[in-house]
């Protein structure tokens, strides 16, 4: 089977504008500092050098400005594939990357045309090489993480690019294809553009898929956070509590959980209204985050209630954390406009080993059981689960 490299090269800018299509489809309606923006317009820039690249070898001799401007939006396309990188990173962008390969393209580009054609494809290795070097030391930026599959997809489609165009200028430099026309059919040209195709349409495919990801993920935080106080919401603190639990038994370790619900909450909405309630139930939120220690988990289990899970807590432990929790929130009046709301929690403990007969929802059902006892005494204060009253 002979491939017509004249066909892929075409077939090629087909698929990169389809490609384009598709991504600015799916940036519709996001900013226009969205990263889908900027590999769009990345899309769109290399099927734009693309085509002056195909009226170039159309012409006879080639014009030189024709050239210059080819090799330089390819280096627009790669410059803004690093921006679009960056963006999805919410990472600095450094503007010298950006603009420096963009300025010298038609300098170094240019003036190795001047010399030879031979010239030129160095020269082009040293641009496109250094930017998509840079893309991927972006993608392993360690400071600014990319996580998912599509990552590994597109290190490996840049690490073919770079293969492409090192291998490429190897070979003109030992003679066996040649420089001043990049679509002449030959079998050499016909592989490496269809390694090329692959190479870009892997790019594409993986930048929509990184975003897929990410929207995939954010969707998934959505569905497992409190709008209000922006904690994880009751499945995502009872699936946390289930796993410790299970943990637990498995390795005979130790659980606390702690059950809070704000004393007279009804009261609270009533005299100041549903607003003051919604400031007072992310205070206590915060109140709570800001004592528990780094393992410790807490989420929003329903309309004024608290959970807590500490892992490795017994029932001493456990009760110092509620009574420090206790004290915290009370400590905290609401500043809601001129007025001072103050506030208190009742609040249940269950801490200990967790028997094989136990559950994730017994547990829950002691430190409830142990909190409207609580309730039942006074409220403020914390009680434990079968054990009496400890009072403030």
């Amino acid at each position: 089977m002979t491939l017509d490299v004249p066909t892929l090269f075409f077939v090629s800018t087909l698929i990169s504008l389809l490609m384009a299509v598709w991504v600015g489809l799916m940036a519709l309606g996001k900013p226009r500092n969205d990263s889908l923006w900027s590999w769009f317009a990345a899309l769109a820039c290399y099927c734009a050098g693309n085509m002056l690249v195909a009226l170039r070898d159309a012409s006879t001799p080639p014009p030189l400005a024709i050239i210059v401007v080819a090799n330089s939006t390819y280096a627009l396309a790669l410059a803004l594939m690093l921006v679009a990188l960056r963006r999805f990173q919410d990472a600095p962008l450094n503007r010298w990357h950006v603009l420096l390969p963009v300025l010298a393209a038609p300098l170094v580009l240019g003036g190795a045309l001047a010399i030879s054609a031979a010239a030129r494809v160095y020269a082009t290795l040293l641009v496109y090489g250094g930017q998509i070097l840079l893309l991927l030391w972006t993608l392993r930026d360690r400071a600014h993480p990319i996580a998912g599959r599509g990552r590994f997809l597109l290190q490996v489609a840049y690490a073919v690019l770079l293969l492409i165009l090192v291998g490429r200028t190897g070979l003109v430099a030992g003679g066996w294809i040649e420089p001043a026309n990049l679509i002449r059919n030959s079998p050499i040209q016909a592989i490496i553009f269809t390694v090329l195709s692959c190479a870009v349409l892997s790019l594409s495919l993986g930048f929509v898929y990184l975003s897929m990801e990410r929207a995939e993920q954010r969707y998934r935080e959505m569905a497992m956070s409190d709008v209000l106080t922006g904690l994880p919401n009751r499945r995502a603190i009872t699936e946390e509590l289930e796993r410790c639990v299970s943990r637990a038994r498995r390795d005979g370790e130790l659980v606390g959980v702690v059950l809070l619900d704000i004393d007279h909450f009804k009261r609270v909405n009533d005299s100041f209204g549903h607003q003051a309630g919604d400031v007072v139930l992310r205070s206590v939120a915060q109140a709570v985050r800001s004592r528990l220690r780094g393992h410790d988990q807490v989420g929003r289990f329903g309309g004024e209630e608290f959970l807590v899970v500490l892992p490795g807590a017994d029932l001493n432990g456990a009760l110092a954390a509620a009574e420090s929790l206790r004290q915290t929130v009370e400590s905290s009046p609401v500043r809601w406009g001129a007025q001072s709301i103050a506030v208190t929690v009742s609040v249940g403990v269950r801490g200990g080993i967790v028997t094989a007969a136990e559950t994730a929802d017994t547990l829950v059902g002691s430190a409830d059981a142990a909190m409207y006892q609580a309730k039942q005494s006074g409220r403020n204060r914390v009680c434990a689960a079968g054990d009496g009253v400890k009072t403030n």
